[in-house]
């Protein structure tokens, strides 16, 4: 049995537009957290904030720490990570809880009371729950290295306690193309199209004998968070680190539940977990509705038969034969007789609302029931390991796929590459047939010694223009003569 669930997120996209409402939210405690500012006080810093501003620390880091990087505003400056449980888990570590005055607004929990740590002083943070966070920093410190951590702060004045950790996703090596050059070193430059369709000057890159693209290895200290990932085994590197924290944290004498082992589903985002809510809102509201329907249904029959015995003239000859009666004691009989009918009809309906809330109940304890019967004998289990052996065999497709999409955007690649050879060879073919055309028209226009370098194309246009006139002048004529 587990004391709580492992929960170990990380963010690798903040870039330099999002460093300052990062920073507010961090430091100034301002955002959409519920934060106790008397709880504030007892925020516990591994690496505080020493500059003005989370981006001034940034750039700061790296000028101190000499790290290159591209100055892009697309670049991924910054990485995070949270790590934190559920309140069960703090509160098996000795942690007291109470209630905020505040509710669940939404999801299977709605109703419920918003549980807060209960802090007053330092004495009330257990020295377990201390532990659980410097054993994780250390974890976190080992992965990314000291230097490159930016902040680092346990946060006990919201509603469960959590650290965040942030760092600079810094590489000691990266591998960079290799350019064509001319003799004196300057890169020689193509003519292409990029994504919109515009022509540009792009370089060009070298390539092996075997026609394969050359790369360079440099060191150093290099930000670059594709490379940072990768090297941590990437897209299967979240997955990793999950198994790895799991099995240190439980070394340190935590149990913690790693979750789905083998899988590499990520930490829901903020927008993801506000989808998840309003489908369960969507999912209750859809089965309350079906509820209401038979319910309205009910209460539909019964007006109808209200409706029925208010215009029911069944009395009404029955009225014309009682002899010896006032008109007026038997309209009373006729309305006891309505009423009668009324106070039935009502009836009936408490009745048939009943009738459809035990078969609702029914249903749900036969769902029950069903449940129960499958974890007794297994086959929840069986039914669970099918659904994880098909999803095994999606991945596995999925994974065939990608390789075969690699290999044809490989092989796409080099015919570009061959493609964009042969249109510099045709190219440069085409140049120096212009270059003859010119001196030969130079000769027949009796310049016999132009230099490559003195070539006027405009004005070579203008003889070849005259040349060609003057020879299909001369076929014209010739074709007057025949006539």
């Amino acid at each position: 049995m587990y004391d709580g669930k492992q929960v170990i997120r990380f963010e690798n996209k903040f870039k330099a537009k999002d460093l300052g409402g990062l920073g507010i939210e961090l430091v100034k405690r301002k955002g959409t957290g519920n934060y106790d500012k008397d709880r504030t006080k007892f925020n516990t810093s591994y690496v505080p904030l020493s500059k003005t501003t989370l981006q001034e620390q940034v750039y700061s880091k790296l000028k101190e720490n000499e790290i290159y990087y591209n100055d892009s505003k697309n670049v991924n400056l910054l990485n995070g990570a949270i790590v934190t449980s559920g309140k069960e888990f703090f509160t098996s570590l000795g942690m007291n809880f109470i209630d905020s005055g505040r509710k669940v607004q939404k999801g299977k929990n709605k109703g419920k009371p918003i549980l807060v740590p209960d802090i007053k002083s330092e004495n009330d943070i257990p020295e377990k729950v201390k532990q659980f966070f410097d054993d994780s920093y250390i974890f976190l410190e080992n992965l990314v290295g000291k230097e490159n951590i930016v902040y680092a702060e346990v946060h006990y004045d919201e509603d469960t306690p959590h650290m965040h950790f942030y760092f600079l996703p810094v590489v000691d090596k990266v591998k960079r193309k290799v350019f064509e050059t001319d003799e004196n070193g300057k890169i020689l430059y193509r003519e292409g199209i990029d994504k919109n369709g515009n022509t540009k000057m792009v370089p060009i890159q070298k390539k092996d004998e075997k026609g394969k693209n050359v790369y360079n290895i440099e060191t150093g200290k290099f930000l670059n968070c594709d490379h940072f990932w990768k090297q941590l085994g990437g897209k299967a590197s979240f997955a990793k680190i999950q198994d790895d924290f799991n099995d240190y944290i439980t070394k340190k004498g935590f149990n913690l539940d790693r979750g789905n082992i083998g899988g590499n589903a990520h930490h829901i985002t903020k927008n993801e977990k506000i989808v998840m809510d309003l489908q369960e809102q969507i999912d209750d509201m859809k089965k309350e509705l079906q509820k209401n329907q038979k319910l309205n249904n009910i209460e539909l029959d019964t007006n109808k038969e209200f409706k029925d015995i208010e215009t029911n003239d069944i009395l009404n000859p029955v009225k014309r034969k009682i002899v010896g009666y006032k008109d007026e004691d038997i309209n009373k009989l006729i309305e006891y007789s309505k009423s009668t009918g009324k106070e039935n009809s009502k009836n009936k309906n408490i009745i048939r609302k009943k009738d459809s809330l035990i078969n609702d109940l029914n249903l749900e304890i036969n769902l029950l029931q069903s449940e129960n019967a499958k974890l007794k004998d297994g086959r929840g289990i069986k039914e669970r390991d099918t659904i994880i052996e098909e999803q095994k065999v999606k991945i596995n497709s999925l994974s065939n796929l990608i390789k075969q999409k690699d290999k044809i955007i490989e092989s796409l690649e080099d015919k570009i590459d061959k493609l964009q050879e042969s249109f510099e060879k045709f190219k440069n073919k085409m140049y120096n047939l212009c270059d003859k055309f010119c001196k030969a028209i130079s000769h027949l226009v009796g310049k016999h010694d132009i230099e490559e370098d003195e070539i006027d194309y405009d004005m070579f246009e203008y003889h070849a223009d005259n040349i060609i006139h003057k020879y299909e002048k001369k076929e014209i004529d010739k074709d007057d003569f025949c006539l």
